[in-house]
């Protein structure tokens, strides 16, 4: 577990990226950005953090809002900021989140 905590301070922020398995394989398949209409959030860049109400604090110091508040709605303890491009950014929390007593 000390180990663990050791190695998860040596890093900033990690990018998150997801693939959808399958598609390469697919001639009708296309992508979407995730502001489309009717189409809004499909898949989206998360960054793991060590505090996400600092990180949060840091992103509103920028200048940059919120689609969701860390504290906002039924999951607590995540965010969503808007990037300059109008889309949203998943902030979560490193080693993921509690729901009660169920870790994500």
């Amino acid at each position: 577990e000390e180990a663990m905590e050791k190695v998860g301070k040596l890093f900033g922020p990690v990018l998150e990226l997801t693939h959808n398995h399958g598609t390469e394989d697919d001639d009708d398949f296309k992508h979407y950005n995730g502001n489309e209409e009717g189409r809004e959030g499909f898949g989206h860049i998360g960054f793991l953090v060590d505090d996400v109400y600092k990180a949060c604090d840091g992103i509103r110091e920028m200048g940059y809002g919120f689609k969701k508040e860390p504290d906002g709605g039924s999951m607590k303890g995540l965010a969503f900021a808007w990037d300059p491009d109008g889309y949203p950014v998943e902030i979560i929390h490193r080693g993921g989140i509690e729901f009660g007593d169920k870790r994500a």
